[in-house]
């Protein structure tokens, strides 16, 4: 079965690689990071891909849970 129609796979999400080293030394999210933190250029660009899969796995989950956010 293929991740996409396992009906209990609830995101596939992305490693992020090169957001690691600046999370682990600001200790910060990875979808929280900012310039201050590194995040410029692709980087910042990785940091909303990351806020925008976090923020729909959370919707997804919350759907599943029949929670309103």
């Amino acid at each position: 079965m293929r991740q996409e129609n396992d009906p209990y796979c609830l995101a596939i999400m992305r490693h992020y690689r090169s957001l690691v080293p600046m999370y682990l030394e600001s200790r910060k999210p990875i979808f929280s990071l900012t310039i201050a933190d590194g995040a410029i250029g692709s980087n910042a660009q990785a940091v909303r891909s990351a806020r925008e899969d976090f923020r729909k796995l959370a919707q997804k989950i919350a759907t599943k849970m029949d929670i309103n956010i």
